[in-house]
């Protein structure tokens, strides 16, 4: 049927077919606009206006840097020299008024209280109260705050879990100082990505407008019950752009929870480097699907490695739930106290097995990265376009390679299979196809080899101090 078709289709059955007079379909979208309405004016008492102020004195270096440089959400970081008439020094944004445990706290992004000295909330019934920071988590960007005050109109906590794509949805906030603003719109994707390097959990995605102010501020489905805390954009011009970002609310409430009961919020830790699967490195590992995580790395003495995890192991599911991606898998982890114990299902070669792992706890030296060795070219290479040669003494010291063995990129051929795949010069590679190799010889040997078998090989290689497993394709000869 033509797509003119049904919405002829849908037009008659919301009028003739069903003999709806106008004014039957008038009063109906009166209903649902007074839907709308009612929501708005029970969720707005719960939000809050933010302002800070920092001492004008002191350097602009000690707030640190943006939490968003470099991301997406680079500009959405309330700047009173942008985006408002305020003084430097002073900032906007939201928050949202909720009740744990019989107390009133206020829930805000961290980057809103951020360097701070001081902070006041403003509620849509004209009272102002000082806030006091009860604790902050920058891999969530979520804080708590709370204020002198004996009654305050919380908002109920939903189950951010439940949310369907497609949902109607509504973001509350002060964007560009705008006080207790409201737009609507629909929840446009779930799982997000984050943007930061090491930020834990994901986004939900929503068109309902959201600005630079709307940071912290609430996002509640039709039942009026809060299901994310608003907190960033994706523009090109520093303003709404039809996709908006919120925390899902079922994360905040741990991250909520644990800042109010110990002033911090401890993680799960694996202990692995993580990559998700693509075609070809799972066409190399021989699965048929994509879903799942690759396990890229085992650290030494870590939760995996003393319980048994290998590299080139793909988690299928933790605890029973099933993970797709990288997101959800540290999601899941994090999210798990330390010193638990999780079973993880994974893949490994044809077999599936069960793992129980017992987590150790994130830290800043966990979180801690090591940047690889810059690429360069030489030569045109291999047909996966890379030049090899024996890790020779030399070579091991100067890439800090002692004790290893495997084959040393010299060089990679600019667009090349390899080069697509991130192989640098200096990369040592241990194994093809998990089967060690010493010398070049062997190297090419296992390459052959494994262009007979399949459109792809896996490569162990050995960046610095990190081990990765990379697939590359193997293009026709």
């Amino acid at each position: 049927m033509r797509i003119s078709a049904v919405l002829l289709a849908a037009s008659l059955a919301l009028s003739g077919a069903a003999h709806a007079t106008v004014e039957e379909n008038l009063a109906q979208l009166q209903q649902f606009s007074d839907g709308f309405a009612l929501v708005a004016s029970t969720v707005t008492t719960g939000v809050v206006a933010i302002e800070s102020w920092k001492n004008p004195d002191s350097d602009e270096s000690e707030r640190g840097p943006n939490p968003f440089e470099g991301t997406p959400f680079e500009d959405f970081l309330p700047n009173p020299r942008r985006f408002g008439p305020n003084p430097p020094g002073e900032g906007q944004g939201s928050g949202v008024i909720v009740n744990y445990k019989g107390k009133y706290y206020i829930l805000t992004n961290y980057h809103v209280v951020r360097g701070a000295d001081e902070l006041e909330v403003k509620l849509v019934d004209g009272r102002n109260f000082a806030a006091e920071v009860v604790g902050t988590d920058s891999l969530s960007d979520v804080a708590v705050l709370k204020v002198e005050a004996q009654t305050l109109p919380a908002l109920i906590m939903g189950n951010s879990d439940r949310l369907r794509v497609g949902e109607w949805v509504m973001a509350i906030g002060n964007p560009f100082g705008f006080e207790h603003s409201v737009t609507t719109g629909i929840v446009s994707a779930a799982g997000r990505r984050r943007f930061g390097r090491d930020e834990y959990g994901s986004f939900i995605q929503t068109d309902a407008a959201i600005n630079p102010g709307n940071s912290g501020g609430a996002l509640v489905n039709l039942r009026g019950e809060l299901v994310g805390i608003n907190t960033g954009i994706i523009s090109r011009s520093g303003g709404y752009q039809g996709i908006g970002f919120a925390i899902p609310v079922n994360m905040v409430k741990n991250v909520m929870g644990q800042l109010i009961e110990h002033g911090e919020v401890k993680r799960g830790l694996l202990g692995v480097n993580i990559k998700d699967l693509d075609r070809v490195t799972a066409e190399a590992l021989g699965l048929e699907k994509t879903q799942g995580v690759l396990i890229d790395g085992v650290r030494p003495g870590g939760a995996a490695d003393k319980a048994g995890v290998k590299q080139g192991d793909v988690v299928l599911e933790v605890e029973g739930k099933p993970v797709r991606d990288t997101v959800e898998l540290k999601s899941l982890i994090g999210e798990t106290p330390p010193g638990t114990r999780v079973d993880l299902l994974v893949a490994r070669g044809e077999e599936q097995r069960h793992i129980p792992v017992v987590l150790d706890q994130l830290t800043a030296e966990a979180l801690a990265r090591t940047n690889a060795p810059e690429a360069t070219g030489e030569g045109r290479g291999d047909r996966l376009g890379l030049v090899v040669q024996n890790l020779t003494p030399q070579i091991a010291e100067h890439f800090g390679y002692e004790g290893q063995s495997g084959v040393v990129v010299r060089g990679v051929r600019p667009r090349s299979p390899a080069a697509r795949r991130g192989l640098k010069a200096g990369d040592l590679i241990q194994e093809v196809n998990q089967r060690p190799v010493g010398n070049t010889e062997e190297y090419a040997q296992a390459l052959a080899a494994a262009a007979k078998r399949s459109k792809s090989v896996l490569f162990t290689v050995r960046q610095g101090d990190n081990t990765h497993l990379m697939a590359v394709p193997i293009p026709a000869q």
